[in-house]
């Protein structure tokens, strides 16, 4: 979470100009006319307090997203990775962390094969879908497409909040990842930004190793008692209108209190004031639902 500016500062031209050059690559587009319309939904009393939320939105565009793929990526080269087939040590693949199409782990696929210079046809044989992962244990011991106790399969997300997804789908009785992968030697999970929470559940009930770039802590929480950027007051009234954007998640999913955002959409576990779109409601940043 970004420091915000200080309670009382002026809402000016100056200030709309920050949001728009630090949120201005977001899908649906924001401008000030959308941000304008967004603190209209606020009282008077708590527009100041609105602007401070915007203020500490941690906003990860295409830059951050590929430089964090990137570091990501180099943090496995003593673990035996190399662009180099003959440098590098067993056989690596990568594939989305998704169980179904349209989920943020397939787009993210290819954003790291962007960041790092993996998306020439010489590299297709690395990234293999949800599918292919399937047919793994099927295929002859023989069979050089066939992973073992040498070989590396890295999945691809942008982020997690609780870390629940991830379990789920690694100990899911039909559709597991968990049983698929129990001849592999390493599985990583590569991600833009976790919290520490997500990263302890995943280490602990699967035998995923997490490498998120970024960690959140409970200070990101903007409901936590760690979080010193608002007041008890500020929280309570974030409340009010969490549970006008969102009964059912009014401080998110997991009551994560997150204020994190993509420029594709943000996840459900940063606060619903921000991505909620209903007739009630309508976030700078929607995830359409």
């Amino acid at each position: 979470m970004k420091r915000p500016s200080a309670p009382g500062t002026a809402i000016n031209a100056k200030r709309y100009k920050r949001w728009i050059d630090r949120f201005g690559s977001y899908r649906e587009g924001i401008i000030n006319v959308t941000i304008e319309s967004w603190l209209n939904q606020f009282a008077s009393r708590d527009r100041d307090l609105a602007a401070r939320v915007l203020d500490s939105v941690d906003f990860y565009g295409q830059s951050q997203i590929h430089a964090a793929y990137r570091q990501s990526l180099d943090a496995l080269v003593p673990h035996g990775w190399h662009s180099n087939p003959a440098t590098r040590k067993g056989k690596w693949r990568f594939a989305a962390m998704s169980r179904s199409a349209g989920e943020s782990g397939d787009a993210m696929l290819y954003q790291f094969r962007l960041a790092n210079g993996l998306d020439g046809k010489a590299f297709n044989d690395l990234f293999v879908s949800l599918s292919d992962l399937f047919r793994l244990p099927m295929l002859p011991e023989d069979d050089p497409r066939r992973l073992g106790e040498e070989d590396v399969v890295v999945l691809l997300d942008d982020f997690s909040g609780t870390g629940k997804q991830v379990c789920d789908a690694w100990n899911d009785p039909v559709t597991s990842f968990g049983p698929l992968l129990a001849g592999v030697g390493k599985v990583y999970l590569i991600l833009v930004a976790a919290s520490r929470a997500a990263r302890q559940r995943i280490t602990s009930e699967t035998s995923i190793s997490p490498m998120p770039a970024h960690e959140l802590h409970d200070s990101d929480n903007v409901f936590s008692n760690q979080c010193g950027h608002f007041t008890n007051t500020d929280k309570a009234r974030l409340l009010h209108y969490g549970k006008i954007a969102s009964v059912a998640k009014p401080k998110g999913f997991g009551d994560c209190g997150f204020v994190v955002v993509f420029h594709h959409r943000p996840p459900n576990n940063s606060i619903p004031i921000l991505w909620a779109d209903h007739a009630k409601w309508v976030g700078l940043f929607p995830r359409h639902e």
